[in-house]
């Protein structure tokens, strides 16, 4: 208790020199959380998505070359497929440039079959298949454009000679793709027909096909691709979890340009806490000739001078990982990244990852500081000028 009066007495004798340092900290924590917590929720969606049986027929040329919808009547009698639907991925902008929407237009009948996780209560599925322009949202979709239920929403594409108007039906509960927007096929296709666009120069982006059990899901994908080999627009099926896998690839390799980045902000932290630990430490050496005189343990004073670097750090880390949590802990999407796929939680073990890396810096920034200061001895201390 004494030891942590006389670490509370010392910073305050500094306390610009203190509070900079503990943001310093606090910041430098801040984006390590972010960083740390970009690949567990990339984890996150992967293991979501490997749980579920659907599988995505893309064209074999070209994963953007898209599928005729009617192939989904061979699939769908293909032993141990449940359903199949195409799905048209649209692009489009809300309010203003820039401000992106992936659209996703779907066959309305075959959702409750296609994506039972989604959990969309009753009255949304009979509102969405009653109603043409009916579209449903993801919770963190809804949060970052303050829609609510009930909502007219204009979207447009095709450099805007597109403008489709829908009524906001309801809210995908479920926390998967928490960023889909999802609206009827068929509305889409009388939207396109009204500019001039018919149906067949606007193919499904990809088939969606739900498999009746995981066992079955290899000879499902191997039959799938027999049956188009050779025609006009061959397949390449895979599941969901392997096409969103993909869909990330396309930004690269995450992980190593996160902890790459990673290693840059804790080297930085790591220099510039040193510096101020040195500093503060130097202008401690006569306190610590004094309590070396008075007698007390080097490996004490030492103490003393670990617990003021290490309560600033920890201070400063936590103050980072409670903005962390605040800002993004209920979640945020990564739509700009990562298109549909992407979406980032603040989990508390991101947090406190972050946390244990602030106190271990903090510690490690002053231990040559420190081990120079006990190097000294009380006389030449106070011989030194500071």
């Amino acid at each position: 208790m004494q030891a942590l009066r006389l670490v509370l007495r010392n910073l305050v004798r500094e306390p610009r020199r203190a509070i900079l340092t503990l943001l310093t900290f606090a910041v430098a924590t801040f984006i390590f959380t972010v960083l740390a917590a970009i690949p567990a929720s990339i984890d996150m969606i992967l293991q979501k998505t490997a749980q579920t049986l659907r599988v995505y027929s893309y064209n074999a040329d070209g994963r953007y070359l898209g599928l005729p919808a009617r192939d989904c009547r061979e699939i769908a009698e293909i032993p141990g497929v449940v359903g199949c639907m195409p799905m048209v991925a649209l692009k489009a902008n809300y309010q203003r440039a820039g401000e992106t929407i992936q659209a996703f237009a779907l066959d309305a009948d075959k959702v409750a079959v296609l994506y039972p996780d989604y959990d969309l209560p009753p009255a949304v599925l009979k509102e969405f298949s009653d109603h043409r322009d009916a579209a449903v949202a993801g919770r963190l979709l809804m949060r970052a454009h303050g829609w609510k239920i009930g909502d007219v929403i204009t979207l447009r594409a095709d450099s805007n000679r597109l403008q489709i108007r829908f009524l906001l039906a309801g809210e995908i509960p479920s926390s998967n793709y928490p960023n889909f927007f999802m609206f009827r096929r068929d509305y889409l296709v009388e939207a396109e027909k009204a500019i001039g666009i018919p149906e067949e120069k606007h193919p499904a982006g990809f088939l969606v096909s739900r498999i009746a059990s995981p066992e079955l899901v290899p000879s499902v994908i191997h039959e799938i691709d027999r049956t188009f080999h050779n025609s006009d627009n061959e397949t390449a099926t895979m599941t969901e979890s392997e096409a969103v896998s993909g869909l990330m690839s396309t930004v690269g390799d995450i992980r190593s340009i996160v902890d790459g980045i990673s290693a840059v902000i804790a080297l930085t932290i790591l220099l510039i806490a040193a510096n101020s630990m040195s500093m503060m430490v130097r202008e401690r050496l006569r306190d610590v000739a004094v309590l070396r005189a008075l007698g007390f343990n080097p490996s004490y004073v030492a103490r003393l001078l670990f617990g003021e670097c290490a309560l600033i750090g920890t201070a400063g880390g936590v103050l980072g990982c409670v903005l962390a949590l605040w800002q993004f802990g209920s979640g945020t999407t990564l739509r700009s990244v990562l298109e549909s796929a992407g979406y980032l939680t603040i989990t508390y073990g991101a947090a406190l990852e972050a946390l244990l890396a602030a106190a271990l810096i903090s510690i490690l920034s002053a231990a040559i500081p420190v081990r120079g200061a006990m190097r000294v001895t009380p006389a030449d201390a106070f011989r030194k000028t500071i």
